[in-house]
């Protein structure tokens, strides 16, 4: 690991941020609050320690004190706190081409790869059974259309999150979670013995390596299994970066609520370093240690009550052994963004219990920490930590997306007041005052493991409303805009090209259009919304281009509505799914969409009620005319009910991908082609 120095200062900013941990009991309990304000120069409390023989159990140990103390069982069964899978780096064309900050690779359910094409085909239920997962390989003839190669089933007990191509395409590597229903036996929640959950420490997490060429079937090389939650994941080269959240089972450790300080000591003598850290099996081996202990780092000055930890892994898919390094972070952590070789954790200074998430009141002083790690080859070093006011707010699905990094700036998104807007409108708007938000730039100071504040925009959103709250920051590499809960409001545009100085440059006339903001070039943006009343029900998907060169004055250069009520896409997912093409002057969108067709009026249903299949979209980057192309149909909607529709055909296992002058549909364990327009 780097050393950067043991010490460094911090003026005029305060510290301190809320934690999730879900249990059976919703309560919240305020850390240790307050900031520095205007004092002196105080220590950097945010940095992270390297820990020494026995800090991770002296470290759980004294978190455990803490709970008992404030009256919760002790090593009550947890739940790993990070909301949601990371958010993407950066939005990447098929040829590579970044429309918005650094060229990274994503994971993926499909990809392509010279002439073969790979499809990661989720379970599903069929009438006399269920088919299981499996990666399909397939051959691309001239004219795009698919002949089936071979493809290898993947454990069933195991849901397929992605897979990368590594080693010049001779390498497939599958990401899959244990399905939280495989073969796990529900316990009885500690506070109340009639709530049973299931504890998210016995799932693992799967990377399967297959040998794939040309015209070759997949033909699996190694198996890895994990102790833990896929948070992240990135390919440098063929470097696998591999984030990974974990809380270890301490429920044989049994410590009531309000338990002694010699009874505490007494119930945990016997707690060690192994029975805290994650561990790995090779090909069904013996587990091994994920991370050692000289490999962590521990946040002494972090408040949370969080049993658990952080891993980042770099594996090499090209070696015979998945040749590996990890490191650790002990400390609740609240959200991961991955930038294109760097990832940053928001980690917690207070404690909230689960419970009702979209009420939770914060502490007025409630600060975040961000810790800053990044990928140099086979290693993952620690770079640095810093602290912004505020916290990422109440909705788990947002956390993610609150950070961004763009030109080795981190930008933040936090809210600073003590309670504020979330779920769905307008039962939340109508119940709850609307919270400022504050932005913040920070940078790695390249000293001191600081991460240092280069400027702070705080945001109140004024409409004829009254105050809005943000509801999600779309990023897009020197500008971002901010769209608030209803959908009939303006979309705020943020001008971040000054780190120094950000600053609310305009509004944008975005209503119904800004569910999804997607940057496109020649200062173009693709809005994706619904058009509907508040709270009501979508009149078709929304589709919109705006020119927003001229940050304070943008306009709509063109509209179009696809379907009818009710219909929905992949971008109203937690984590939403596009694919970019840029050809000669414009660019091609795709992405899964289920649309209705409207109602054609009084009598006999048709027989059909809509299509489900890629949504596909081409926009003039030179005069911003947006047209509709031809679906990629992967099933009809049956007027009464489709077979499989929510099973086979889930909308949220489907992907989109455009190669030359083809769009490729994965849908229902097929993937589906339609060449031109």
């Amino acid at each position: 690991m780097k050393n950067r120095g043991l010490m460094n200062t911090l003026a005029g900013i305060s510290h301190a941020s809320p934690a999730w941990l879900a249990v059976a009991t919703a309560a919240f309990v305020a850390g240790c609050g307050g900031g520095e304000g205007g004092n002196p120069q105080t220590p950097n409390e945010a940095r992270l320690q390297v820990a020494r023989s026995g800090d991770l159990v002296a470290y759980f140990k004294a978190k455990i004190a803490q709970r008992v103390a404030l009256g919760y069982p002790g090593t009550a069964i947890t739940v790993p706190t990070v909301g949601g899978l990371s958010s993407a780096g950066s939005v990447v064309t098929h040829t590579g081409a970044p429309l918005a900050g650094a060229v990274v690779e994503e994971d993926a359910l499909i990809k392509s790869e010279g002439n073969m094409l790979y499809g990661v085909h989720r379970a599903y239920a069929t009438d006399t059974g269920r088919e299981p997962p499996r990666l399909a390989a397939m051959a691309r003839a001239a004219d795009g259309s698919l002949s089936s190669v071979g493809s290898a089933t993947l454990d069933a007990k195991y849901i397929p999150q992605g897979f990368y191509v590594a080693g010049g395409g001779t390498r497939a590597a599958v990401l899959s979670q244990q399905d939280p229903y495989a073969d796990r036996q529900p316990v009885v929640a500690a506070a109340d013995a009639s709530i049973t959950v299931l504890p998210e420490y016995s799932r693992t997490l799967s990377l399967d390596l297959f040998a794939i060429h040309k015209d070759m079937a997949p033909a699996q090389l190694k198996q890895m299994r994990i102790d833990g939650l896929l948070v992240g994941s990135r390919l440098i080269g063929n470097m696998l970066y591999l984030v990974t959240t974990w809380s270890p089972d301490l429920t044989r450790f049994t410590v009531p609520a309000g338990a002694t300080a010699s009874a505490v000591d007494a119930a945990l003598k016997d707690l060690n370093t192994a029975a805290l850290i994650p561990t790995l099996r090779v090909d069904g081996g013996q587990p091994q240690p994920l991370v050692n202990e000289a490999d962590c780092l521990v946040q002494t000055g972090n408040a949370s009550l969080s049993l658990q930890l952080t891993s980042i892994t770099a594996i090499d898919l090209t070696s015979s052994s998945l040749a590996r390094t990890s490191r650790c972070f002990a400390g609740g952590s609240e959200a991961v963004h991955l930038g294109a070789r760097s990832v940053y954790v928001a980690s917690s200074r207070q404690y909230r219990y689960g419970g009702d998430v979209a009420n939770a009141v914060f502490p007025a002083d409630s600060r975040t920490d961000i810790h800053k790690f990044s990928f140099r080859g086979a290693q993952v070093d620690y770079d640095a930590s810093g602290s912004v006011d505020g916290h990422l707010g109440w909705d788990l699905r947002r956390l993610p997306s609150r950070l961004n990094e763009y030109q080795n700036d981190l930008r933040v998104l936090t809210f600073t007041g003590k309670t504020g807007q979330s779920g769905m409108p307008p039962v939340t708007i109508q119940a709850q005052q609307a919270s400022p938000a504050l932005l913040t730039v920070l940078r790695d100071s390249g000293r001191d493991s600081y991460l240092g504040p280069q400027a702070k925009l705080p945001i109140r959103l004024r409409t004829a409303r009254g105050d809005q709250q943000i509801d999600n920051l779309f990023f897009a590499g020197a500008r971002a805009y901010a769209t608030p809960f209803t959908n009939t409001e303006p979309v705020w545009v943020l001008d971040l090209a000054n780190p120094a100085n950000p600053t609310v440059a305009g509004e944008l006339a975005a209503g119904g259009y800004a569910d999804h903001l997607v940057p496109l070039p020649n200062g173009l943006l693709l809005g994706v919304g619904k058009d509907s009343a508040l709270g009501g029900v979508a009149d078709g998907i929304q589709l919109a281009v705006f020119d927003v060169r001229n940050a304070a004055q943008g306009k709509r250069l063109a509209a179009q509505t696809a379907g009818g009520r009710g219909s929905i896409t992949t971008l109203d997912s937690t984590r939403p799914v596009l694919n970019l093409q840029a050809v000669e002057g414009k660019v091609r969108i795709a992405f899964p969409a289920r649309l209705y067709q409207a109602p054609t009026g009084v009598g006999t249903p048709p027989p059909v009620r809509g299509y489900q299949g890629a949504l596909r979209l081409e926009v003039n980057t030179t005069t911003g005319a947006l047209a509709q192309r031809s679906m990629v149909v992967s099933t009809a909607i049956l007027n009464g009910d489709t077979p499989g529709l929510y099973s086979r055909f889930d909308i949220a296992n489907e992907r989109s991908l455009q190669v030359d002058n083809v769009a490729y549909q994965l849908s229902g364990g097929q993937v589906f082609a339609r060449a031109g327009d």
